[in-house]
This record gives structure tokens, sequence and C-alpha cells, in this order.
């Protein structure tokens, strides 16, 4: 598929997202990226959309290339990128306006499976974009001639594919959500096996997502990459979470993660876990929306609205219980660090990646998708039984002790291509 990839001078790992926000997948590129830089690999960091903000502190001494940044005299070449970042701007303002109302038209209209002009002008307008972003790209690949790229996440997968076609580029692609539940425009779906035929290894961080991808690209070429664990520092935790009361979840406010049916599930909540605090750590669209649905059920006061932040794992230690009532996952970051904390987990029967860590009644409890009274059943009977909870965390913390980098490491070399 691809040539030697020894060549002096070159980078050794390129690692490539759509941007450097939040997000379970620039966590686990900053983890690989602190890493392998330490081991004295050349590392860079590539993101295809400009000005968006950074979530979290770049590792010290690692490049970070950001398409569509001023970089170049050409006066063409800076009026594409700002039209590129613009659209992007003008995109995200969609995303983030406060109105109910028009975010919730906005969001009908460019949902993949709805109808309308404003949906087509939409994806016209991200395809345009997606096409200067290839671009660029593939100049910088050709120009720079990395040894290998890792990219993350479905559309950053397709554009390095397409982008590093014919060049001798090891390439490993990661799929970080289930593709037979996560929909896309019909452009990305058909785009997605032929560009996939490029890729040298398909990844995916569940078995369950794997399976998904079997139709996608040849069994040969896939891959299980497990999402390394570091960081969580699980003896300080412990004096916090043996007494700790509450409830935790750690996520994106999108539709995705469900967080509509916890805040419904609330009023339904008896005993004990009437009174426990429930914390959202955490930024996105629908916070507003979720606010409002709050205000509405009477449950404003047992909420706490934490916003982003960049340690969330500090956290953790004022819980008992984390909670994930996702409608769709891949396997989620958060969930791993809770399970790490000793925390008792609550998840949804909705993809099979969380299953494949959550032992049902063992390390924690799993719930129907979309089932507020299924939920606040679950979170009452660990809120009624402590000794189940401590049981329950530490059984959680034992299942993922293979998650550790240094276990994983030999695992993420060979794909790599760094052994």
């Amino acid at each position: 598929m691809t040539e030697s990839v020894s060549a002096a001078g070159r980078d050794d790992l390129w690692l490539v997202l759509p941007h450097l926000g939040a997000g379970g997948a620039q966590k686990v590129a900053l983890i690989a990226a602190r890493h392998f830089a330490a081991q004295g690999l050349k590392v860079k960091l590539v993101t295809l959309i400009p000005g968006h903000p950074v979530a979290h502190p770049l590792p010290d001494g690692i490049p970070w290339l950001e398409l569509g940044a001023p970089t170049h005299r050409s006066w063409w070449a800076r009026a594409g990128r700002f039209a590129l970042a613009q659209l992007d701007k003008l995109i995200r303002l969609f995303f983030q306006l406060q109105l109910r109302w028009l975010q919730g038209w906005f969001q009908t209209c460019v949902h993949p499976e709805g109808l309308g002009l404003a949906m087509r002008l939409f994806h016209v307008g991200t395809e345009a974009t997606a096409g200067l972003r290839l671009r660029q790209l593939r100049r910088e690949f050709r120009r720079q001639r990395p040894h290998r790229v890792l990219a993350l996440l479905t559309r950053t997968n397709i554009t390095c594919c397409c982008a590093a076609w014919d060049l001798p580029i090891h390439l490993v692609v990661s799929e970080r959500n289930d593709p037979s539940l996560q929909l896309l425009p019909e452009v990305w779906q058909r785009l997605r096996p032929l560009a996939y035929r490029r890729a040298d290894v398909v990844t995916a961080n569940t078995a369950g997502v794997l399976t998904a991808l079997e139709s996608m690209a040849p069994w040969e070429r896939l891959a299980l990459l497990p999402n390394p664990l570091t960081g969580v520092p699980a003896p300080a935790l412990d004096s916090g979470t043996a007494n700790a009361i509450g409830f935790i979840t750690v996520a994106r406010l999108v539709p995705q993660k469900g967080l509509d049916v916890l805040i419904e599930a609330l009023p339904r909540l008896s005993g004990a876990a009437a009174a426990w605090p429930v914390m959202l750590v955490g930024d996105g669209p629908e916070r507003e929306g979720l606010k409002a649905q709050a205000q509405d059920l009477g449950v404003s006061d047992q909420l706490r609205f934490l916003g982003f932040r960049p340690d969330p794992e500090r956290f953790l230690a004022d819980a008992a219980v984390f909670v994930l009532p996702s409608r769709f996952e891949g396997m989620p970051n958060a969930l791993l660090e809770a399970m790490a904390a000793g925390l008792a987990v609550i998840v949804t029967d909705a993809s099979p990646g969380p299953l494949e860590v959550v032992e049902p009644g063992v390390s924690g409890l799993v719930v129907p998708s979309d089932d507020p009274d299924a939920l606040a059943a679950a979170m009452a009977l660990l809120a009624s039984d402590p000794e189940r909870c401590r049981r329950m965390g530490a059984a959680a913390r034992a299942r993922i002790a293979a998650l550790d980098w240094p276990q994983l490491e030999p695992l993420w070399r060979s794909i790599l291509a760094l052994s």
C-alpha cells in the first residue's frame, strides 16, 4: 500500500484532527503526542479547522500545524483561508444560538435525514470547505512528507485518505463512534468505504465498532486500538469517593449524549437519590435547552452545570456514581476515567462500546436507551446502597487496568509502524 517510510529529516508521526477543542479524540491524541515525543520521536499535531478554540494545554515542544491559518503571502491563499474560517464560524454560530426555536429549526434542517433547501445549502457549504482542506492537507503531505499519519474522527479520516492517496505515508485512521448508528451526510457515507482503501490500518476503539467496519474495509486491515488511560490520580480519589454522595456526567452537551433523558429522569427519583446533586461537566449547543428543560421540570436546584473543564477528573472525587445515558458511543474516555477513579457507573445499551467494559451488576448498571424510568430506577438503586457503589467502583477500576498506557504501548507502536 505504501512505500518505505524511512527518509532522513521527515517527521515520525503526524496526528491529524478536525480541531483541538473538547472531545475524547483530542484527549487521546494529546496523550499519544506527549508520550511519543518524550521518547524522542518527531511528532506534529495537525488540525483542519482554523480558529477553533483550544480546550486542552498543548504539549511543550510539539509543533502544531493549523491548516487555514494565515501563513502564506499569496493574496489568493489568504482570501481562501479567510473564507474558510468565516464559513466555519458561521456553522458553529448556528449551533451555538441560544434561541431554542431557531436552534431546533436549524438542527432539523441539517439532519442527514432532513429535507429542504437549508439542509442542502448547509451540506454544500461544509463539503466545499472539506474540498479546500483536502487540497491544503495534500499540499502539506507532499511538501513535508511525514513518515506516518494517525487520523482521528470520520471526516478527518476520509480527508487524510484522499490527501495521501498515492503518497508514501503509513496511514492509520481511527473511527471513534459506531458507524451503524452515527449518521453522516450521504456523500460522506458513500465516500468512506472508497477512501478507506487507502488506509494501511483502519482502527476502532471497541470490538463492536470494529465489527461494524467490516463492510467498509478489508478485514486484514482492521485493528482494535483501545483508548489509553493515563493521568487519573486513583489513590487521591479514594478518600473522596468513599463518602461522596452525588451523580456526575462528563460529556459534551449534544443530543448524542442523552442528557435530556437524564434530566427527565430526575423528577422520577425517590429515596436518597432525590436529594443527591447531579453535576454536568461539559459544554455544548444544548446547554440552554437543557437548562430550560430542568426549569420546566422543577429540578434546576438539583443540577449543577459546571461547563467545560480541562481537568474533569478532579470532580469525580465529589461523586459516587457516574451516569452516561448516551444514544450512541464508541468508547468514551469519560467513562474509562470514571471507572479508573473507582466510581460505580450507569450506561445505556445503545452501543456495544461501553458494554465491553461495564459488566451489568458487577462493575456498573446497564439501562435501555431513552428510558428515563429505567434510568431513574438505576440511580435510586445505587444511591440507596453505598456498599454496592463501593463494590462496583472497585470492580470497575480492576476491569480497566489493562487500558493503562504501559499495557497498550506495544500495540500502538505496532499499528503505527513504530517498532
